[in-house]
This record gives C-alpha cells, structure tokens and sequence, in this order.
C-alpha cells in the first residue's frame, strides 16, 4: 500500500464529510503504467492457491460467473499490497471454513496486477477489495477483515434477505453469544417497511420472521441482542423503521475500528469508547489495567442495555482513528471517551477526572459518575471537538502530520525521498517559471544596452 494515497485519502475525507476511510491504492495507476509489463492475460486453467481451498482466478472469471449456479467470494489483490499479504492467512481460514459449511460459495482470489479485464469489469478501486459475486449479486464487503466476519457476511447475503425461523430454539443458537444482533418480525402479518428494508441492509444485518410468538413476544419488530437484550420497534414512538435499524445495529459493547466508525456514527447515539492498547501481534491487550477497565466498561453496558437508549458502548485499540477524532494524542491510556455521534463533540474521561482511579470501585464508581453528568448535560463537564470546517481543518493538518510521523518513524530514508524528491521537482518547477521572466526581462535589457552602445560608438 502506498503512503502518498494514504495520505490523499486522509485528506479528501477529511475536508468533506467525516466517513469511514478504508486506505487502498488507487487501481488507475497500475492499469497505466505497469499494464504494458504485465504476463500473458490469457491463462486457460484456473488454478488452486497451493495448500488451500482459496481459487486462483483470471479474466475468464467475467464470462463464468454470469452462468454459474454457484456464488464466488473473491479477494482482489495486488501483489505488492501490505494489506492484502497481512489477509492472506484470514482468507485461506475462510475459504476452509465456507467450503464446510456451504460448498456453493466459491472462495477465491484475482491478481489485478495481471488480469486488468477482471478488475475492470467489476471496478476495482483499491486493494484489497472483497466481492461476493453471482449471477443476481454484486455485493462488497466493507466490515473488519476478520475471519468471523467475512464468513458472517458470506453466509448472510448468499441466501435470501428475511430467514424464516422453523422453531424457537434456533432463536436461542441466534443469540446465545452476543456478538450478532438480529432483527425479527414476529407474528403472522408481514410488516411492508421491514421487508423492503431487509433487502436494502443486508450487506449488514440479519433480518429474520417468525410466524410463531417465541418466549414473550408479542407480535411486531424486535432486535435481539442477546438472551435478555432486546429493543421493540414501535411506529408511534420510534417513527422511522431505518433509522431505528441504524440505531439498533450493534450488540450492547461492541469493537470500534476505522471499518465501522461510520456506521457506529450514523446511529445518532453518544459513542462511549473505552480506548485501551493491544499487542498487535496477537490482539490481547496489553497489562491488567487495561484488561480491567474493558471489563469495567463491559460490565456497565450490560447495566445500560434494558435502561433509556442514550448509548452505544464498545471498546477501541486502533489509536491512530481515536487520535484522529479527538485531534490530539489521548493520554493516559486507558481511558473513557464519549463522543456525540452528531456534532463530533467529545469528553474524555481524564479531562474531567484529575485521578480515573486505582481500584476496580473506584474506576467504576468515576465512569458511571462520568455518564450521569452526561446524560445530565452538566455544564461542569470539559468537551471539546466539533465537525465544522475549521475542525475539519484543524483535522487535517493533524491526520496529515500524523500520517508523516508514521511513515518516518517506520522507514525514515523512504519517507525522505517520498517527500524530499517531489518537493525538489516542484522547486526546481516553481523556479524555472517564476524566474525564467525576470532572466530573459535582463538579457533583454543588456541586449538594448549593448545595442545602444554600438550606436554611439558608430556616431563617434
């Protein structure tokens, strides 16, 4: 992946609209400059990734696909791409696992390095891209590039967008582990707003119906969080069924990444983000302290999930998006923030804390203090941020100053060149144009002075 893009990115994103930014390399450039050098695009074979299920696919995948009963999961990839090697273990699990549990998904992969007519053809814009593709759907995947969750969106759009339950105790399986909310339409009358919704948000959402009345529902629109975590859609109370849906989209704590932070700020809920450090190697976090705060802050949304919906709980270890939101470095980490998912306004737990606390009681007895005064809107509390374009700006310079600082402390002699030959060209450019004038304007001006001077002597 190129930094320069990364960067560029950053910036468009920024200026314009806060969005979830998924940093890939713009195809463009490849299809131009390096096409020419590419192998022969016409491999007959479609070959087998060695020591996996994973497919090696080309061009011949846009002539197949249109015909063929089956579904294809494809990773579009370029060899040169960090992410796209850093997905290659998740996608070789993937391609297991799918080929177990549903044998007509296809799982596989295109080089679009080397098959420019595939990447072309399915507009390809980044690395890696991921496409469930069959002969009726064309649908990308935009979550967190885990296993579990680009089999969850496997499984969820290759069938059709409303599941029916055939007993209540597949309601229980649905459910028992808290990590996928599933909206329901109890009853035998099918509600027209939640059917045509289904199909729209099902890239996203599991939508299921039940004719039967399971444990204590009533007839109508739930969403089911857990076993005990639920929220019922009412039209007189609720209003809008898709806002609702947005609203309710995530289990009672969830996980915040630069993947989801757009669809987590399209809710309209305060975002309550316990911000705490992991080793990236292996995704623990790192000391107990952070260990008991994320279990303090679990704990509490539990407490939160059946009381008035003000808001969405979860935890966050991807620094640099957490940074970029609050516009500065948060220190001490961990810590609490609480972010207005509208204005982009902030709190952070240590700003109106001179101490978070050192026991487990008192860590806790500071947070739900925090979010009372919230709740409260206590004209104690100190906030900052905003989404105007002045913190756009600001924004900006910091994400683009961030950005520097990343590159340089990872590779200091690349960023150097990226940055210093560039800067050298426009010099060299800006020089060459401004200049230029003012040194012909002076031979100009000897080329007259000399030409008087012959004339005198002429005249002498």
């Amino acid at each position: 992946m190129n930094p320069i893009s990364c960067l560029i990115i950053r910036i468009m994103i920024t200026v314009f609209k806060w969005k979830n930014f998924h940093c890939t390399m713009p195809i463009g450039f490849w299809l131009i400059f390096l096409g020419p050098f590419q192998q022969s695009l016409l491999w007959s074979n479609i070959q087998s990734v060695h020591a996996s299920r994973v497919i090696e696919m080309n061009d011949r995948l846009v002539e197949v696909y249109p015909n063929d009963k089956r579904s294809f999961l494809i990773k579009f990839y370029a060899p040169w791409c960090h992410h796209c090697q850093d997905l290659e273990p998740v996608w070789a699990q993937v391609a297991q696992q799918l080929h177990n549990l549903d044998a007509n998904i296809v799982v596989g992969r295109v080089d679009c390095t080397k098959y420019l007519t595939a990447a072309s053809h399915f507009t390809i814009r980044g690395f890696p891209t991921i496409l469930y593709i069959n002969s009726q759907k064309q649908i990308e995947f935009k979550g967190e590039r885990t296993r579990d969750d680009i089999i969850d969106f496997a499984l969820r759009v290759h069938g059709p967008p409303i599941r029916y339950l055939s007993s209540c105790d597949q309601l229980n399986d649905l459910v028992q582990d808290g990590r996928r909310v599933i909206f329901i339409n109890f009853g035998p009358e099918a509600d027209g707003n939640f059917t045509r919704l289904a199909a729209k948000f099902q890239p996203h959402d599991w939508f299921f119906r039940s004719l039967m009345l399971c444990q204590d529902f009533q007839p109508g629109i739930y969403a089911l969080k857990s076993k005990n975590v639920y929220a019922k859609f009412d039209y007189q109370t609720n209003g809008d069924l898709a806002a609702w849906i947005r609203r309710h989209r995530f289990p009672h704590f969830t996980r915040f990444t630069s993947t989801n932070l757009h669809m987590a700020l399209s809710s309209h809920k305060l975002l309550a983000i316990s911000i705490v450090e992991e080793h990236r190697s292996n995704g623990k976090l790192i000391g107990q302290k952070n260990v008991a705060f994320k279990n303090i802050m679990e704990s509490i949304a539990n407490e939160y999930s059946n009381k008035e919906d003000h808001f969405l709980f979860g935890y966050s270890s991807d620094l640099i998006t957490m940074n970029s939101l609050a516009i500065r470095t948060i220190h001490p980490i961990p810590n609490l923030l609480i972010l207005n998912s509208t204005t982009l306004k902030y709190y952070l737990l240590s700003d109106n804390f001179e101490e978070i606390g050192d026991t487990y009681q008192t860590i806790r007895e500071n947070i739900l203090k925090f979010l009372d005064q919230i709740i409260n809107e206590s004209e104690t509390l100190i906030y900052y941020g905003g989404d105007s374009y002045i913190h756009r700006i600001i924004r900006l310079f910091f994400d683009t100053l961030t950005t520097i600082l990343t590159m340089y402390q990872g590779n200091p002699v690349l960023t150097l060149l990226l940055l210093g030959l560039p800067s050298s060209f426009l010099a060299i450019i800006v020089y060459m144009t401004c200049c230029s004038d003012f040194l012909d304007a002076r031979d100009d001006d000897l080329t007259d002075q000399d030409e008087q001077d012959d004339q005198h002597e002429k005249r002498d």
